[in-house]
């Protein structure tokens, strides 16, 4: 069947390192812009232009793919275009103490605010001291004093004359102060009133308590004047501090004047400083001992504190839109926190421990999170969404959001939020959301959607090497010549499996070029050439490929039984794709199938001992299909046949065996022997048309490396589907092999051209009467199949005429009983 062999040139497409058009990268300019991925940079653009709350984007696309750097890029020239945003920070707030005021300022003037809030109370404690310390303090204090002292003196001197006409006077001592009867001008003692009749002593009881009711009029009149006092002289305290904090204040509400809530503050600080003047005092001018001072989270006492400003969010040093890439999105990095610090044995806070998260940073910006990492971090996920449906940034701790009883914190007023979030996955995470999570399309209206391949084309190819001279350039790579980047492209058409792609997972492309640069350097080559691409793709196989030797080991020496020549009946080899998650090979097993006389019955061996996959089972069932839509028209299939793979051990799926079961089949029915040097892979649906398959180059090349170990005599070879051909990127020792007619590829169509190949018997076509030419490969089948028929019916005759033989001797028995 030459005409279904494909010659060596059509296992893989070269690049021609004289078509690229330069000597080395370093005649060529690195790369500036994304490659290959104009869908996914449409949307991109789409995103980024679009400032609407819901169009947050989520950027899908296979690891390496270079999303990351295309999105990197992008965003920091557009981010540049773009004024930086607004700073954030968190001041007292003195009608709610435990929500601290959030102020905004533009870009760099936080720090200055909270630089003037603590020159001005460093000022307040200098300058407001020294004024409780003027004469002018004094004197006003003594002033306001004089009428007051004057009423003091004026009520005790007629309250000590209204207690000396009742003959008693006032002392004072420990007890406190006490009328005493008089006797000659002084105070009687406690001898001279023991002495008296009791008739005196009544007299004077009655007389002293006229005194005390006096005495207690005069107190209540002096705590009344010492309240008054207090009250004049808190009043002259407050005149003393506002007289010198008022132009401080006014000085800075001018500087603030645009901003009306930084104005507000300052009233509300300049209202708080007046109204606690004591804390201003010189320590020896307070009237009491000071109370023992709460510190705050940097050792500043606490009544200072609350004019300091929490400087939560400075955006001094952003050129442009800040771009803040989050690589762990936990709940607290993601929102905030609410920092705690011990205090005299308890945990306390206050509104300067409030700090900002990567939300507040990326705040008129960009944010951008690994979508895997936001997910699995509890509570992230949850509470962005939130975020982006409210507008506004909530600091709090989880505790608050998992606690079932509330307690007393802080909460923060919150930032309204203005970002544009980007989440970077797997299509399959952005799948997942669109399916389960009712939020996700109306907060990430766009996704960008970066493919893993490209086109081969002349533009991409120069992309290509012009990504070459950029990784040289940012690695201090040895520059590559035109050799080299030919053999890179020719791998990047390898990995995804395809003549007319290339792959877009750079990150694999790069750690190649990297590796070529090392064996360059032990060449001591001032230049990667080929030979160096080769050496590293070589070593990385040898690094990866042990499973492989490992299975080639046991069919050289026999454990697994695979044939590489001879003809057999009903038995075919098929091949299989591993993987051990690192490197991908090909596997060859033994396809056998039998058959027997029965009822149209197809037994998959592996779907009965649960060792088949859906997929699979689907194959099984199509070649049945096509058993009973080829054959069974005009009779029914009396057969019974059973397929199985022979030494395999786990389960099996996929439908690429189906036609190789097909063809094991045909063999076993007509049975005309199968070349076991020929290994077959393809599907195959109920019209007999063989399908695409995946892994046609590990497939091809795991059977060659069985053949050349078992010896190659120039008829092996693999049979593909026709659709696969522009899959194939084959190795160099294939491709020698096809060259020199030791080993074989074919490609076909349909069942008919396969069983050809296999047989080497014409597969016939079938005639308007509805037979098929003799000596066919569906001539024969037909005609065991008739003979099948026809032993069936034989033996079906067989059994009912037994079955009527033993009717009549239990008739002529019973008709014996009945005459006895």
């Amino acid at each position: 069947m030459k005409r279904l062999e494909l010659s060596a040139d059509r296992l893989r497409k070269v690049c021609d390192p004289k078509k690229l058009g330069f000597k080395t990268t370093d005649d060529i300019e690195p790369l500036k812009n994304t490659i290959g991925q104009e869908r996914a940079i449409s949307a991109l653009e789409l995103a980024l232009g679009i400032d609407s709350p819901g169009f947050n984007l989520f950027v899908a696309g296979p690891t390496g793919s270079g999303r990351n750097s295309a999105l990197k890029k992008r965003l920091n020239q557009v981010g540049f275009t773009r004024r930086p945003p607004n700073d954030w920070g968190y001041v007292h707030n003195f009608q709610e103490p435990a929500q601290p005021k959030a102020i905004s300022l533009p870009c760099g003037m936080i720090v200055e605010i909270g630089k003037d809030m603590e020159n001005l109370v460093a000022e307040c404690r200098q300058v407001i001291p020294k004024a409780f310390e003027s004469d002018d303090y004094t004197h006003r204090l003594q002033e306001s004093m004089q009428q007051i002292e004057a009423r003091r003196q004026e009520l005790t001197t007629a309250m000590e004359k209204e207690s000396l006409s009742e003959g008693f006077v006032i002392t004072s001592g420990q007890t406190g102060i006490t009328p005493v009867p008089v006797k000659d001008g002084r105070a009687m003692t406690q001898e001279e009133y023991a002495e008296l009749s009791e008739e005196q002593q009544d007299v004077l009881k009655t007389g002293g308590d006229k005194v005390q009711l006096i005495l207690n009029q005069f107190m209540a009149e002096m705590r009344r004047l010492g309240k008054e006092a207090n009250e004049t002289k808190s009043k002259v305290d407050v005149e003393i501090v506002r007289y010198t904090l008022t132009p401080i204040i006014k000085e800075l509400q001018a500087k603030y004047k645009k901003f009306s809530d930084i104005v507000e503050y300052l009233d509300h600080v300049e209202n708080d400083i007046i109204d606690n003047p004591a804390v201003f005092k010189p320590a020896e001018a307070q009237p009491s001992p000071a109370p023992v001072p709460q510190m705050g989270g940097d050792g500043e006492v606490e009544h200072f504190l609350k004019y300091r400003v929490n400087t939560f969010l400075d955006n001094t040093l952003c050129k442009g839109a800040p771009v803040i890439f989050e690589n762990n999105p936990t709940y607290y990095n993601l929102f905030g926190r609410i920092e705690y610090t011990a205090k005299f044995g308890a945990m306390g806070t206050d509104f300067t421990m409030v700090k900002p998260g990567a939300l507040h940073r990326a705040n008129g910006g960009y944010l951008i999170v690994q979508a895997r990492d936001l997910l699995s971090s509890p509570l992230s996920w949850e509470t962005l969404k939130r975020t982006l449906r409210s507008g506004e940034i909530h600091t709090e701790n989880m505790s608050e959001q998992l606690s079932a009883i509330p307690s007393a914190t802080l909460r923060p007023q919150p930032i309204p939020f203005s970002a544009k979030v980007i989440i970077v996955g797997s299509p399959r995470i952005v799948r997942l959301l669109e399916v389960h999570d009712e939020d996700f399309k109306r907060l990430f209206k766009v996704t960008a959607d970066f493919d893993a391949t490209m086109k081969r084309s002349p533009t991409n190819i120069k992309g290509y090497a012009a990504f070459v001279a950029d990784q040289c350039k940012k690695n201090e790579l040895r520059p590559f010549d035109a050799s080299a980047v030919a053999s890179i492209i020719d791998y990047s058409s390898r990995l995804v499996q395809h003549q007319e792609k290339l792959t877009t997972q750079f990150l694999e492309i790069s750690d190649v070029l990297t590796e070529a640069n090392h064996w360059a350097g032990k060449g001591k080559s001032k230049v990667v050439k080929s030979s160096h691409v080769k050496k590293a793709l070589a070593q990385r196989l040898y690094r990866m490929d042990l499973n492989e030797e490992h299975m080639q080991e046991v069919i050289d020496d026999g454990t697994i039984h695979i044939e590489t020549s001879g003809k057999v009946v009903g038995q075919v080899n098929g091949l299989a794709v591993l993987s051990d998650g690192k490197h991908t090979f090909g596997k060859p097993s033994k396809i056998t199938a039998k058959v027997s006389l029965g009822k149209g019955q197809m037994v998959n061996i592996e779907r009965e001992t649960k060792l088949s996959g859906r997929i699979h089972d689907k194959g099984f069932l199509i070649l049945q299909g096509y058993l009973q839509g080829k054959y069974g028209q005009e009779q029914p299939l009396s057969l019974t046949a059973s397929i199985g793979f022979e030494q395999t051990y786990s389960e099996i799926d996929g439908d690429s065996a189906s036609s190789t079961e097909l063809y094991t089949l045909l063999s076993e029915l007509s049975g005309l022997p199968i070349e076991q040097g020929i290994a077959v892979t393809g599907s195959v649906n109920q019209s007999g048309e063989v399908q695409a398959i995946g892994g046609a180059i590990y497939k091809i090349e795991g059977f060659f490396d069985v053949c050349k170990s078992k010896g190659l005599n120039g008829k092996q070879g693999v049979m593909i589907p026709k659709d696969n051909v522009r899959n194939l990127v084959l190795n160099d020792e294939v491709v020698e092999a096809v060259k020199k007619g030791k080993f074989h590829i074919w490609a076909v169509s349909n069942i008919d051209e396969g069983i050809e190949v296999l047989t080497g018997v014409a597969a016939g076509k079938q005639r308007k009467s509805g037979t098929y030419p003799k000596e066919t490969v569906h001539c024969q089948v037909e005609q065991r199949l008739r003979e099948m028929v026809q032993k069936t019916r034989e033996f079906e005759k067989s059994l009912s005429k037994k079955a009527d033989g033993k009717k009549k001797k239990k008739s002529v028995r019973g008709r014996e009983k009945q005459r006895a």
